[in-house]
């Protein structure tokens, strides 16, 4: 069982459960800066919305509902237990739970998780989520095109139903990491009697503890308890709040004014608090004992993009690497305090294969970068001058990267102007269509990334496994590298038993890629989170990085 903690305390919520109670009812009042990329569980791929489909959505296996490393765990939600596989991870099988119903009553059965996952094949009328079962499971010489035009559901043989409680998974290659993608929102099942497409999202058809009550967009998204859900029944929700209540849309710095001052429980979003927040909590005790620096798994990079000219060129990439002041990036982040450590590398500290002195691109005895080597690519890339180029950002902390970022790159003669994209539709319609990019010449790019399960693969493959490469708008590959040695490397590490191998591999995987220059490390993000003193059963998810809402509840009733 996990630790429970009464009082307050700084960094209290990373290895306890902080101010537990058993108490329901009231609102948790929840806030964020941005709006939802989607309610439909095989569109979402933000964080917090992933957090947020926990509390609506059940899927076949979860992560365990406990702080500290023990969350990265993934145990049996929808399945009666974990993956059964007698064939290396060739095939998966499931059995799953009798007693769920969705939240009009009808119960769930394995056809209606087969129909979600077909759903993903539909990347014309649903793109946005990951796609890794999509990769897993089509055959690519005769590719199943997703239910709305192949409505029949013997056509994606690859999952089967031999009776309404079991579920069988037949994959192209073995994958040891199938129970991860279990409890990914893809899971979660969909009537298809229900189902709307491309609308499904406006008002999904729920069997968690909450269903949506009001979405209107960019303003408010409430959630209230669904009926025909039993705490019996579900081994991960506590669902002590009547409702929750999120307000979209304030700036990023009136979300922290808010929830100091108490107007809100959580930030529901996990970009943290911004400077001045953060300043302000750490100059008062009282508000730092309620506070929570995890280290959200999250790397904050930029994507230097070689389909963009000149950073076509191996040499002009690798002179932003040389020229990047990491210690200015890393300032701009929030700092050393808040912000997180300098990265070296792709691979984060919370997998094996992560290398804590390997540095490709040394920035100098004081981190402020190596001019010199920055100047003599650009002379191997005949620019001797420098080159103009866009950095692609949106509001908040990513733009104070963008702006440390194009300092750096002055130095040596590039020339960088800085493009503020949308932050809603950031991805969707930005950084993750191919087209956007080439269009908008964004030969720079200020993101993040976090492992979509905590593994080497679940981290990595999305970025840089050219099979991955998506033009529909939910591309984050966005270097759109396709290394043939890279996608060998990777499949082979997935088919190991051997942890020393695998762990071998994927350190070749990160030395190849950083040879590519396509992926320039920033910090191994932490971030600053207030909890109001009125929160219960509060805590840090490790395998998110943020707080467990679906755990918390309320002291007063509101």
């Amino acid at each position: 069982m996990a630790d429970r903690c009464a009082g307050a305390g700084f960094n209290a919520g990373l290895s306890a459960v902080v101010n537990p109670s058993d108490v329901s009812g009231g609102t948790l009042r929840l806030v964020t800066s941005a709006d939802v990329d989607s309610l439909d569980p095989a569109r979402t791929y933000y964080v917090w919305c992933w957090l947020l489909q926990r509390t609506m959505q059940r899927t076949v296996m979860a992560y365990a509902p406990t702080p500290g490393v023990a969350g990265r765990e993934v145990v049996p939600d929808l399945a009666a237990g974990p993956g059964e596989t007698d064939d290396g991870g060739l095939t998966w099988r499931y059995r799953l739970r009798r007693d769920v119903t969705f939240s009009d009553g009808s119960p769930v059965t394995a056809h209606d998780v087969k129909y979600a996952v077909s759903r993903l094949f539909a990347q014309d009328v649903l793109p946005g989520g990951p796609t890794y079962l999509v990769n897993l499971l089509d055959d690519p010489d005769d590719p199943y095109p997703g239910p709305f035009r192949e409505p029949d559901p013997a056509a994606l043989a690859a999952v089967s139903t031999p009776d309404d409680y079991s579920l069988v998974f037949h994959l192209r290659q073995p994958f040891g990491d199938f129970d991860y993608l279990m409890a990914q929102p893809t899971t979660a099942p969909v009537p298809r009697r229900w189902d709307t497409g491309a609308e499904y999202g406006r008002t999904p058809v729920t069997t968690g503890p909450y269903v949506v009550d009001t979405h209107e967009p960019r303003r408010r998204l409430r959630l209230s308890r669904n009926p025909h859900w039993r705490r019996a029944t579900d081994p991960i929700r506590r669902a002590l709040p009547d409702a929750l209540d999120v307000t979209i849309g304030l700036g990023v710095d009136e979300v922290d004014a808010a929830v100091i001052a108490g107007e809100f429980h959580l930030n529901l979003e996990g970009r943290g608090m911004q400077a001045a927040g953060q300043a302000r909590v750490a100059s008062e005790p009282a508000l730092l004992s309620n506070a929570d620096n995890p280290n959200t798994n999250f790397v904050h990079y930029v994507a230097v993009q070689p389909q963009v000219p000149p950073l076509d060129n191996v040499h002009c990439r690798r002179a932003v690497h040389y020229a990047a002041d990491k210690v200015a990036l890393q300032q701009a982040r929030g700092g050393a305090r808040f912000g997180g450590d300098i990265a070296t590398s792709l691979l984060p500290p919370l997998v094996p294969a992560h290398e804590e002195d390997y540095e490709r691109y040394p920035a100098g005895p004081d981190g402020t970068g190596d001019l010199a080597r920055a100047r003599a690519e650009l002379v191997a890339a005949g620019l001797p001058h420098g080159f103009r180029t866009v950095i692609a950002t949106q509001h908040g902390k990513f733009r104070k990267v963008a702006e440390a970022l194009a300092q750096s790159l002055a130095r040596v003669g590039i020339e960088a102007s800085i493009d503020e994209l949308d932050t809603a539709t950031y991805y969707r319609v930005g950084l993750g269509l191919p087209a956007t990019v080439r269009e908008r010449g964004l030969g720079l790019a200020i993101t993040d990334w976090g492992p979509d399960f905590p593994t080497e693969y679940g981290f990595a493959a999305p970025l840089v496994d050219g099979r991955h490469i998506k033009r529909n708008g939910s591309n984050h590959n966005f270097a759109e590298l396709d290394d043939p040695h890279v996608n060998r490397l990777i499949d082979q590490a997935q088919a190991t038993r051997d942890p020393a191998v695998r762990r071998q591999l994927w350190r070749e995987v990160n030395r190849t890629v950083m040879e590519h220059a396509v992926i320039l490390p920033i910090t191994h993000d932490r971030t600053l989170h207030y909890r109001n003193p009125a929160t219960t059963n509060v805590y840090v998810h490790a395998a998110y990085g943020l707080y467990d809402i679906q755990a918390a509840g309320v002291r007063e009733q509101d």
